[in-house]
């Protein structure tokens, strides 16, 4: 709700092609070739001695992109790029967490063969420009450049009724972002976009620091052995809320979420929303006790329909202020993109999945924002 998209609140706060690509890269190059070889060496075994893909066991790498060039358009929310790691499904907390974080409202984790718990660490980056990147000169009228970094921690207890999470995310806005150097690395060395003209006048330096919190409910859910089965059709229904506080994005919001497919599983939604806008989660659950569905390796397809309406009081990049230049950048008012609609098309077979989902903004105001507002995420998971 909060996304970067609503980020767009800005006259165009667009996405464009991800900048910090080369060494987010070899970062998720790295870290699949660490972790590859560690999952193979401790792979649980079953009888015989035949590896055993029991879900619950496995951790989740995701390498997330979101962009809106897909579209047809690269400004405002330019570009939007997180690497996340996402843990085993736990039975209860571990001590250490469950002093604090199984206090935490909606977070407990109701003792063995209930709710699992999950942790996720996370680093994003996002770029913001105006619409025309080639202009050098200040462009008080359009979106500012600006770019963020930030790293992410979230906490979350569920099952396949409700689910609750909490995250923390501290980063930096301006230089310190590396958005200049990433967005000029995509369009200049690769020759992927107008050479970016414009960023001497990038929003100063600042420290963020955001908390969000959520909760779903599932209103309506099949039977249990309706969901993970291979070329079975299920579909469930749920509602939630979010709230985000700090000094990066401050925000309410209400949400309903609509699953349907093939081989469907157990939980909830993926929304794949920069972080700070929104909370890290790999919602599918998964019995911590009871045997696994039969074909639990099989393809799965399915697709996702969440709606969102959310009210926003406060959003970083398009608040304007104080230029790196020196120049004093105006706030961009009122945010649009309260309104939302999220269409998605998740493929899976363990260990990967593929997730594509459009963002779709409704009721916007085209005297603020008078070019399109929607992206695309694509998401790339790999467990191991």
């Amino acid at each position: 709700m909060m996304r970067p998209r609503r980020m767009d609140v800005s006259s165009r706060l667009r996405r464009a092609p991800h900048p910090m690509r080369p060494l987010l890269a070899a970062l998720a190059v790295a870290c699949l070739a660490a972790a590859i070889p560690a999952a193979a060496a401790e792979e649980p075994r079953a009888e015989g001695g035949k590896p055993s893909r029991d879900i619950r066991e496995l951790y989740l790498f995701r390498f997330e992109f979101d962009n809106d060039t897909f579209l047809g358009d690269d400004n405002s929310f330019t570009n939007g790029t997180s690497f996340q790691i996402h843990s085993k499904f736990n039975d209860v907390w571990a001590p250490g967490y469950a002093k604090w974080i199984g206090k935490f409202p909606g977070l407990g984790d109701d003792g063995r063969g209930r709710r699992i718990t999950r942790w996720a660490w996370g680093v994003s980056q996002n770029i913001f420009t105006p619409n025309d990147v080639s202009i050098e000169a200040f462009q008080p009228n359009d979106a500012p450049y600006a770019g963020t970094l930030g790293v992410s921690a979230s906490w979350a207890a569920y099952d396949n009724k409700r689910l609750a999470a909490l995250q923390a995310y501290v980063g930096c806005m301006g230089p310190c972002s590396g958005a200049e150097s990433a967005q000029k690395w995509v369009h200049e060395d690769l020759g992927l976009g107008t050479p970016p003209e414009g960023w001497d006048h990038q929003l100063a330096q600042q420290w963020l620091g955001n908390l969000n919190y959520e909760y779903r409910y599932k209103i309506y859910a099949p039977p249990a052995d309706r969901y993970f089965v291979a070329g079975r059709f299920a579909q469930d229904f749920s509602a939630g809320s979010q709230v985000g506080v700090g000094n990066f994005v401050t925000f309410g919001e209400i949400n309903v979420e609509y699953r349907l497919g093939w081989g469907l599983p157990m939980g909830f939604t993926k929304r794949p929303d920069p972080p700070g806008w929104g909370i890290m989660l790999d919602p599918v659950y998964a019995d911590p006790v009871a045997p696994l569905p039969t074909r639990v390796e099989a393809w799965r397809f399915y697709s996702t329909v969440v709606m969102r309406k959310a009210w926003i009081a406060y959003n970083n990049p398009a608040e304007g202020g104080e230029t790196v230049s020196g120049e004093q950048h105006p706030g961009i008012h009122p945010y649009p993109g309260e309104d939302e609609v999220q269409v998605g098309l998740h493929l899976s077979r363990l260990p990967w999945a593929v997730h594509a989902t459009y963002y779709r903004y409704i009721n916007q105001d085209t005297e603020v924002l008078p070019s399109s507002s929607d992206w695309v995420n694509f998401s790339f998971e790999y467990r191991f």
